[in-house]
Parts: C-alpha cells; structure tokens; sequence
C-alpha cells in the first residue's frame, strides 16, 4: 500500500482531497525498525508523528519505581504521536516495535509548513485532531470514574 493510500486510510487525512493528500504525502518518509528498535523513549523531544505502515508497537511507560507499564499495543494503521505536536511537551511515553515494523514518520516542521501553506489541510487535520483527543478524554475520563467508582467500594 502507498503512503498516500494508508495515510488516506487514517482519519486525522481521510477528509483530505487527492492533491492535498499528496502534499503531506510529500513531506512524510518511510522507516523500518527491527523488532525490540525503540521509535522513541518516554521524556525525549517530539519532533514527528507516526503511522503503522505495517507490524506492531508496544506503547508502555517507567513507573516511579523503575517498573515497566504497559500502555497499549499499535498495529497497522494506528497512529501516534499526535499529542505533542499540538502541546510541544516531551513523549510522555517509550514506543517500542514488538515485530519487523514499517513506520511513515512525517516529522512536525514538515507538516506545520504544509499546513501554514495550506489552510483547507490545516482545517480538516485539526478538526479531526481535536475530535480524536475528545474521544481519547472521553476513554480516560470513563475510566478514571470506573476505578474510582471500584476503590470507593471497597471502603
């Protein structure tokens, strides 16, 4: 599958119209990782966001005693990465390949120059950027009032 087919595929791109697809199309680029290859580790710089071209990644956190906390598992198709370039903070995780994995990295000065030139992209991109992070809230805020709702039980 093309870069320009999957990224069609993922919905921060999927309102996109051919040519504009084509122009972040342009500024991505493709990297392969063998499996246990680290993307990035919890507290570095963000400078790209990532979609799973094909394979597997394991999101996963440092407790505060050292501990290893598994977050999630990404495969094809998946995205992340997303947050920082809105917030500019550091990765507030470690991204690891469970398997061989194919990544389209497009790095943030790319992609903000694209959208600086191109204001229908930058439109749709945030629209559903910020529809995405609504429902990540919604998730969290959901469970946050299940494990609540769990330990005020057992009391």
């Amino acid at each position: 599958m093309s870069q320009k087919n999957l990224l069609n595929n993922i919905y921060l791109f999927k309102d996109l119209n051919d040519s504009e697809l084509g122009a972040v199309a342009a500024v991505a680029e493709v990297q392969s990782l063998a499996p246990g290859a680290e993307v990035f580790e919890q507290g570095d710089k963000a400078t790209a966001l990532y979609v799973i071209g094909f394979g597997t990644v394991r999101v996963h956190r440092k407790g505060s005693e050292g501990d290893d906390i598994p977050v999630t598992t990404l495969g094809t198709g998946s995205h992340f990465g997303e947050m920082a370039f809105i917030d500019e903070e550091k990765r507030s995780a470690t991204v690891t390949a469970a398997e061989k994995t194919d990544l389209i990295k497009i790095r943030y000065d790319k992609l903000s120059s694209v959208l600086e030139e191109n204001p229908a992209i930058a439109i749709k991109f945030f629209k559903a950027l910020s529809k995405f992070l609504c429902g990540r809230l919604r998730v969290t805020t959901n469970d946050l009032s299940f494990a609540r709702e769990k330990n005020i039980s057992h009391f």
